[in-house]
């Protein structure tokens, strides 16, 4: 769908709010106490699909409590392209009625002095859909989380996060609840370490006993550039039906000495033979992206900051 087929809406937030082609269709609300931001979205009606660009310009830490909801029949894509310079404490929950679509994208940049959270608590009711894309470059402390309950029959979710880093200390915490039959979800993780960096990443799906007919896949990578740079990845399952197709995977290591070696060959520097190898490691799933502008975002993303 183009944007000219879109209600697109900016929300810009500094030491104050503006708001820019905000629509009858959709409510949104907020507002700044004590260097807290509270907001509030609440998509109303369905006749368009919704973009909303949330951008930070402040110049101090970025606090924020957000809650969404998503009407039945609803569609809701929210863009989060800013930079964090001076930290964030980012807290989101999230509610999908039945028949509704939320397609989500961050792609940050952070300092490595600064110390950053997340953490998403997102609901999914009959046949809804969440849609889920992050990319980061890390910083000095990072912790991020992501809850999804799938609630309903036919909810589904499907997320791929890269995170990017030469001096992090990063916990990404991923939690899958399958709380109805016929639920789907599919997730990757892939992350580049260098430096003294340490990444882990734990990813947990969970079954419960009458969630028959579930699909679940997750799988989870590490590139380790550098001598003292770490990666912990660790998938869980809990599975409490029989009647499920789950899988996942999980491996990290050192570049293909082979594949640096014949691009060198071929006349390429040993730093852009690196790169064009980290890039293709991480364009791995970017054909999950749905959306051809933000799969392009996505690689340019990629390429600045590998």
């Amino acid at each position: 769908m183009t944007n000219t087929e879109k209600n697109i809406c900016s929300i810009i937030i500094g030491e104050e709010i503006k708001y820019e082609n905000n629509s009858s269709e959709v409510d949104i609300d907020f507002k700044i106490q004590n260097d807290h931001i509270f907001g509030k979205i609440d998509i109303l009606k369905s006749s368009k699909k919704f973009l909303i660009n949330l951008s930070n310009v402040k110049d101090k830490k970025f606090n924020l409590e957000l809650e969404i909801s998503l009407n039945e029949n609803s569609f809701l894509e929210l863009r989060d392209e800013s930079d964090y310079e001076h930290g964030s404490d980012i807290n989101i929950r999230s509610t999908m009625n039945k028949n509704s679509i939320f397609e989500f994208f961050r792609l940050n940049k952070f300092k490595d002095s600064t110390k950053n959270t997340f953490n998403h608590n997102i609901e999914l009711a009959l046949n809804c859909e969440f849609r889920d894309f992050n990319f980061s470059n890390g910083s000095n402390e990072m912790d991020n989380k992501t809850t999804v309950l799938l609630n309903e029959e036919n909810a589904s979710y499907i997320g791929s996060g890269v995170m990017i880093s030469n001096s992090t200390n990063s916990n990404n915490d991923l939690s899958i609840k399958h709380l109805s039959k016929s639920a789907k979800s599919d997730c990757s993780f892939k992350t580049v370490s260098r430096g003294n960096s340490n990444i882990k990443f734990s990813g947990k799906v969970f079954v419960d006993h009458d969630c028959s007919k579930t699909i679940s896949n997750q799988i989870s990578k590490g590139l380790i550039m550098d001598e003292f740079a770490k990666i912990s990845l660790i998938p869980k399952l809990e599975i409490n039906n029989d009647d499920v197709v789950c899988a996942h995977g999980a491996a990290s290591g050192k570049p293909d000495e082979s594949v640096i070696f014949y691009l060198k060959s071929r006349g390429i520097p040993q730093n852009e033979a690196e790169k064009i190898y980290v890039e293709g490691f991480l364009g791995e799933f970017l054909d999950k992206i749905p959306n051809a502008e933000m799969q392009e975002k996505a690689m340019k993303y990629i390429s600045a900051n590998c």
